[in-house]
């Protein structure tokens, strides 16, 4: 085996540390962890209701199979589709600024 096929294996948490020293992905890391809590919570709030994506599909007027994309992460919903699932749910979509 010639030394040019040795790699070395780099730990996840040494490539991040590396990559957030970079303004623009701490600015994206930050919203995909911000998308993923909204629908966890979205998710969260339709079990508590005893409701199933079947009901939000029929609330919002989605299909049932993007209900579920969108639980699962598969898909990104527009802010639309994350307000007509807030309604669904009987609540709004709001706005804050991180403090």
């Amino acid at each position: 085996m010639d030394d040019d096929d040795d790699y070395e294996l780099i730990p996840l948490s040494v490539v991040k540390a590396e990559a957030m020293k970079n303004p623009e992905f701490v600015a994206a890391y930050a919203a995909h962890k911000m998308h993923k809590k909204m629908v966890a919570d979205l998710k969260a709030m339709r079990i508590a209701e005893s409701l199933t994506q079947d009901d939000i599909a029929r609330r919002t007027g989605l299909k049932k199979q993007n209900i579920s994309r969108l639980e699962n992460g598969v898909a990104s919903p527009t802010l639309t589709t994350i307000s007509r699932y807030a309604v669904a749910l009987g609540g709004t979509f709001d706005f804050r600024k991180l403090s």
